[in-house]
């Protein structure tokens, strides 16, 4: 699998704004557009998980991290700058590991108090939340997650949080001369999703750009896009 180089993301929006004979847009603009269609395209696929609770996702935007709990740590920050949305989570014990179910607060309050069908080794549970605290003199939102169950004073469990990640902003670095621009592969940034989403990215930032294109319209000119590429290789 591999990203979206941003060389081609630009030589592609560039095509269509020449194409539809539109002005100058300058690299950074491209960026921009680009990047909040990436934003749009990630906004689209977690309101289908949260609508499904499955969404065909890249797997290259599926990370985790461990926790280690302790019968006083049930509550900890996650910590990471590009969490977006918990997908589930597992609890380790030894060699045994179980699937556990990510709720909201109220319905966690309410399982983890449960005399009938309490948090168990077999049945674990989490839930995020953000606490607002003081970090260096300002108030920051802090996203956390509480486990359960917690194990006894003296023994740990090990939690596995898998979330889907915010992707890396793409960056098209260039130099110029004369006035005009050339692509520099140092400092730039292919975008951070898969090449299958290029004509659903690439769509998205046109219309950033003032570019309303049909979907034949962009299959036709990707397909264009293809066979250059495949003469220029040969």
């Amino acid at each position: 699998m591999a990203n979206i180089a941003i060389k081609d993301a630009h030589d592609f929006i560039r095509s269509i704004i020449k194409k539809n004979k539109g002005g100058f847009v300058s690299p950074a603009d491209v960026d921009i557009a680009i990047n909040r269609g990436v934003s749009d395209w990630m906004n689209a696929t977690l309101i289908k998980y949260q609508g499904t609770g499955r969404f065909d996702f890249d797997h290259l935007l599926v990370k985790k991290k461990i926790f280690t709990v302790s019968s006083s740590t049930s509550i900890q920050s996650i910590a990471q700058d590009d969490y977006v949305q918990s997908l589930t989570i597992y609890l380790r014990d030894g060699a045994n590991i179980k699937e556990g179910k990510i709720f909201n607060w109220d319905r966690f309050l309410e399982a983890k108090n449960s005399l009938i069908l309490p948090p168990s080794l077999n049945d674990p549970i989490a839930t995020v939340f953000v606490s607002e605290e003081t970090v260096s003199s300002v108030q920051t939102n802090v996203p956390k997650i509480e486990f359960a169950p917690v194990p006894a004073a003296g023994t740990t469990y090990e939690y596995i949080l898998v979330y889907m990640r915010r992707p890396k902003k793409g960056v098209y670095a260039f130099t110029t001369s004369s006035g005009n621009f050339t692509y520099n592969p140092t400092g730039s940034v292919d975008i951070d999703i898969d090449e299958r989403y290029f004509a659903d990215i690439t769509t998205r930032a046109l219309m950033y750009l003032g570019i309303s294109l049909k979907d034949a319209d962009v299959a036709s000119t990707e397909a264009m896009r293809d066979n250059n590429q495949k003469l220029d290789e040969r």
